[in-house]
């Protein structure tokens, strides 16, 4: 495990993205564009205690750290896609976690080029939440096309399948934002 403590916030950012898991703020990634300063790390925010806990990322991501997606769910943080700046480069379809007790991180799904129908094609800029040991992810873009289809990834079977969406679908857009509410 590697942690590095501290007692100052991070840097300014945009393109970051964030969730909360009981008294912890957690932010990943994001991009300085006055300095070009690329943010490939997770800050974990105690609410309780006023401390930031900085968390380098200890997985091949391929610095594709900008308008990810993320959400937690027990004590895990799931992270899907990213990328916009063309510092970068191609934008990303993997899946990675990030344990909060043990601090630790693994890659649930690699980044591929070679995606089928089933499974989500490198995007960034989607939503992504957790909703009865599943993944879903809605939306997303690429710098040439916005997506309007959802995914979900089974964390028990680690298999990726589309969603039939029934009734009108939503307007593709740039950086989706949703929740499960009354399980639904």
């Amino acid at each position: 495990m590697y942690v590095l403590d501290v007692y100052s916030a991070p840097a300014g950012r945009s393109g970051h993205c964030m969730t909360s898991i009981s008294k912890y703020l957690i932010i990943y990634g994001g991009y300085d564009y006055f300095s070009n300063t690329i943010y490939n790390e997770l800050w974990i925010y105690n609410t309780v205690s006023s401390t930031w806990r900085l968390y380098p990322v200890q997985i091949e991501t391929a610095s594709r750290c900008i308008s990810s997606a993320i959400c937690a769910a027990g004590n895990f943080v799931y992270i899907f896609g990213g990328t916009s700046s063309s510092l970068l480069g191609k934008e990303t379809n993997s899946l990675i976690s990030f344990d909060i007790i043990n601090a630790t991180w693994q890659i649930i799904s690699p980044h591929t080029d070679e995606y089928h129908q089933n499974s989500p094609p490198p995007m960034y800029g989607s939503c992504i939440f957790y909703h009865n040991k599943s993944l879903y992810i809605f939306g997303g873009c690429t710098a040439l096309q916005f997506f309007d289809t959802m995914y979900q990834y089974c964390l028990t079977t680690s298999t990726w399948a589309v969603v039939v969406q029934n009734g009108l679908k939503q307007t593709p857009s740039y950086r989706t934002f949703g929740t499960v509410f009354k399980n639904k």
